[in-house]
């Protein structure tokens, strides 16, 4: 069922973006109350890149940098994003590995 699916999806940008809202020096970029799971956010003083690096070495898969919206990302004046995507086959447990990775990424890189 579609709407399953998308609820269930719903849920889990909610609660990342609870769990990630927790970090300091996280900023959410396109926090909005309709949109679909995804997650974008900077750290302050890392650059995306970095994040996703350390993060792949940790087993996990972020997108950095401008994803396709570069004008968008000069507009901001941002160098570009780290971004989570969420589907159906996530889970919280998930979720949670991925905010205690961010956690240890931005300790390594602070």
């Amino acid at each position: 069922d579609i709407n399953a699916i998308a609820a269930y999806e719903n849920e889990l940008l909610q609660y990342a973006t609870q769990k990630v809202k927790e970090i300091n020096g996280l900023k959410i970029v396109g926090d909005h109350s309709n949109k679909a799971a995804v997650l974008s956010f900077l750290m302050d003083g890392i650059h995306s890149y970095d994040i996703g690096v350390l993060l792949d070495k940790m087993g996990i898969a972020i997108r950095t940098g401008h994803h396709c919206c570069q004008p968008l990302m000069n507009s901001m004046n941002v160098d570009g994003t780290a971004r989570a995507s969420f589907a159906v086959y996530n889970t919280l447990e998930e979720i949670d590995v991925f905010v205690e990775a961010l956690k240890k990424a931005k300790m390594m890189l602070s």
